[in-house]
């Protein structure tokens, strides 16, 4: 009888592991083809913006020390 409980509670216990893997599987899988490459997109245009915006504060520095551009 006992044995029978503790496979019961061992089986329950693996099914449960079984289906957390697989659901760690697809949010995995949805990070990977979803949101990695878009919030990698999104970096990308903030770095560019930041980049620019950098680049024109040089320039009017510039301007204002009197400097040709």
């Amino acid at each position: 009888m006992q044995a029978g409980a503790e496979y019961a509670v061992a089986r329950t216990a693996a099914a449960l592991v079984v289906g957390e893997a697989a659901r760690t599987r697809q949010r995995v899988r949805a990070l990977r083809r979803h949101w990695i490459p878009r919030l990698t997109e999104e970096l990308a245009a903030a770095d560019q913006a930041l980049e620019q915006t950098e680049h024109e504060e040089s320039v009017r520095r510039r301007w204002a020390a009197g400097e040709a551009p």
